[in-house]
């Protein structure tokens, strides 16, 4: 059955319009690039030599067993099919096996799914089959296949129809909630700054990174508090500059929000992400405290090679930097009068593999250094201290 037929004979569910436009557009671009990648992604093994003749059937009609894709060379027999672990069928998974293994002794059975690591059930599926044949269970996520693409048509610097069909294909996943967050770079924000696909693209890749770094927050007690978005007059009115999000430890004191506390900000125009620590200075007093705390601030930007420090306000717009003698500045008149805030953060492109558990390390590194410097102002009742460590209760 051809691509187009397919989807029009009822084959309409969002994961197997996926498959058809994934491979469709492999089918048509240099093979070996996008393709080979893929596969060496998913660990199934090809000779290189036979990735551009490789047969690519859509919805083969096989009965019950039959799979969403079929590739075919002279040394593999593949099988993909779009997979939800909510929907785990397991009879029908081993089905497709017993009917790939009929066909060819080299047969593998690809699994594609979301998530950042193949599900648990992949290896149970391979441990419930005979023992003497090797196990055919291979299986990839949307966003390592986003990943690989891009890369790829950067590496390649593509031209038209094939950039053209990369970039459709890549909007799609992103549409779908597939694109993972890749960094920032000049083609990127490029494309940001002249593009309304690349802005949606861009955003929703950057809501994905946040909604991954929450679930591995859970159990730090380390939690999102406030969204904002940043606008700037020379931007398309869509495009927000920044993503500003703020968090707190749960064991906070409400009552310090107003005045500091945790941050993640994602700058779409420099090509930042930042996470760190900002305390806000809303009287001479709170400065004060800061240059006590100066010293031990000192101490950790020496211990901690990522860790920067920025003075924030009208006339205090340093950049990022490792020289705490700049908190000497709020001791004086003018620089009481002119700076507003302090951050202590960690500046990145997001270009990483491991970003979200970077990021979740390093908020926790933040949330630890507000626990043990006192660095935010609270007033309290008469006759009682006006300051507090961040963790005290």
């Amino acid at each position: 059955m051809s691509l187009y037929a397919a989807e029009a004979h009822a084959r309409t569910t969002r994961e197997e319009v996926l498959l058809s436009r994934l491979f469709g557009t492999l089918e048509i671009v240099d093979r070996e690039a996008y393709l080979g990648e893929i596969l060496r992604q998913a660990k199934v093994e090809i000779p290189a030599r036979e990735i551009a003749s490789t047969q690519i059937q859509f919805w083969p009609e096989l009965g019950h067993g039959s799979p969403d894709v079929i590739l075919e060379s002279d040394s593999l027999l593949l099988f993909v099919v779009g997979w939800d672990p909510g929907r785990f069928d397991k009879r029908k998974l081993h089905l497709l096996v017993e009917n790939g293994w009929k066909l060819s002794p080299r047969f593998n059975l690809l699994l594609i799914s979301d998530g950042n690591a193949a599900p648990p059930e992949v290896e149970e599926l391979n441990q419930d089959l005979p023992g003497h044949r090797e196990a055919p269970f291979r299986w990839v996520g949307w966003r390592s296949i986003y990943r690989t693409l891009y890369q790829s048509l950067r590496e390649r610097k593509e031209e038209a129809p094939a950039k053209e069909l990369v970039n459709d294909l890549l909007g799609l996943l992103a549409a779908e909630g597939r694109a993972p967050f890749i960094g920032f770079h000049d083609a990127v924000l490029r494309d940001y700054r002249e593009s309304l696909p690349a802005i949606d693209r861009l955003q929703t890749s950057v809501r994905l990174l946040l909604s991954d770094l929450e679930r591995h927050l859970q159990g730090s007690g380390i939690q999102r508090i406030s969204p904002r978005d940043g606008k700037d007059e020379d931007m398309p009115w869509q495009a927000p500059r920044v993503l500003h999000q703020e968090y707190a430890d749960e064991s906070w004191d409400p009552r310090l929000l107003s005045v500091g506390g945790l941050f993640l900000r994602v700058d779409y125009v420099v090509g930042e992400v930042r996470v760190g620590f900002k305390s806000n200075l809303h009287d001479p007093s709170a400065k004060a405290l800061l240059v006590e705390g100066r010293s031990r601030i000192a101490e950790d930007l020496h211990e901690k090679e990522e860790i920067l420090l920025r003075l924030v306000g009208e006339e205090g717009k340093e950049e990022p930097c490792k020289d705490a003698s700049l908190l000497a500045r709020l001791e004086t008149l003018n620089g009481a009068a002119s700076i507003n805030g302090v951050e202590l953060l960690s500046v990145f492109d997001g270009a990483r593999d491991d970003l979200v558990p970077f990021l979740a390390e390093s908020l926790t590194t933040f949330r630890d250094l507000a626990d043990s410097i006192p660095l935010l102002p609270l007033h309290r009742y008469s006759g009682e201290s006006p300051f507090v460590i961040a963790g005290a209760r």
